[in-house]
């Protein structure tokens, strides 16, 4: 990979070496390179990254990496390991390499400061990475498949089922957010037609990621009556959604949902009066998955 500050007449074969050693993935260094380099953006100067050497957790591997480096290149390591950061070392400096190890000003100040000695252990920060990276993908797909969109259920880790502000949304985005869950919700409409499709639209997910929301019918009329208030301006907007929130046609929709949810043979749970937190554990709980609520 060649890197050019200015000038697009510059060669491949003058431009400076640099060559990064890791235990993990190589970015820290990478990062803290590219934070230094971007200081001389304003002058000419040609340079190329030749290689990321990953994983490099042994003398031997390190030994092999060497010979194979120009003498003319910057070395850049960042190991967490101090007897092969000392190695790695030692080994350049009888090679009269330049090299830069990048954690060890930051590892001893630390250590004088706090008083205590780090875990040495290499990949933590790639590790942390990787949790916000699978958990942003989460959040991504949790949005995608939103009020009954998207069109790949079958990897979600959850699918929430209910009526209209059964709090289906919230708890997805907390699942995702919190915990790094892929969530996708559908409502459920009384009508035959739907519900034939939304049974073959859940033929291939697993009857253990879904779960079927319930609320009491006069908690859900005031939930609605509440919602309608923002939908409609005036009063002839107001009286279409009277159908909205009439107890008898949200006792007739709960109905109709627990038919379905008895010939999914899912697990329901009761959202009432229950905080988004609560409902969330109950499901992580209900699915084995407990360890992740004290992560």
């Amino acid at each position: 990979m060649v890197s050019k500050l200015e000038g697009d007449n510059l060669h491949q074969d003058d431009a400076k070496k640099i060559v990064i050693i890791s235990d993990g993935t190589g970015k820290t260094a990478k990062r803290l390179m590219d934070a230094v380099l971007a200081q001389y953006e304003d002058q000419r100067i040609n340079f190329m990254v030749e290689n990321i050497h990953q994983g490099v957790r042994s003398k031997q591997k390190a030994n092999a990496i060497f010979k194979s480096i120009d003498p003319d290149s910057l070395v850049i390591f960042s190991i967490i390991s101090d007897d092969l950061r000392r190695h790695c070392h030692n080994k350049l400096h009888d090679r009269n390499i330049l090299h830069l190890d990048v954690l060890e000003p930051m590892l001893k100040t630390m250590k004088r400061f706090l008083g205590v000695h780090p875990n040495f252990r290499p990949g933590l920060l790639q590790i942390i990475d990787d949790k916000y990276y699978s958990k942003i993908d989460s959040i991504g797909f949790t949005v995608e498949h939103d009020d009954g969109r998207g069109y790949q259920l079958p990897q979600a880790d959850i699918v929430l089922l209910g009526v209209s502000r059964t709090c289906k949304t919230p708890i997805s985005m907390y699942l995702a957010c919190n915990h790094g869950l892929k969530a996708a919700n559908i409502p459920i409409i009384k009508d035959l037609n739907y519900k034939a499709n939304l049974l073959r639209k859940l033929e291939k997910v697993e009857r253990k990621k879904l779960f079927g929301l319930l609320m009491k019918p006069e908690v859900l009329s005031m939930v609605r009556l509440e919602r309608s208030h923002v939908l409609a301006t005036d009063y002839v907007g107001k009286s279409k959604f009277e159908k909205y929130f009439d107890m008898r046609e949200i006792r007739g929709e709960l109905r109709f949902s627990r038919e379905i949810y008895e010939e999914l043979n899912i697990d329901t749970i009761d959202v009432t009066r229950r905080a988004i937190e609560e409902i969330s554990s109950d499901i992580l709980r209900r699915m084995g998955l407990d360890s992740i609520l004290n992560m």
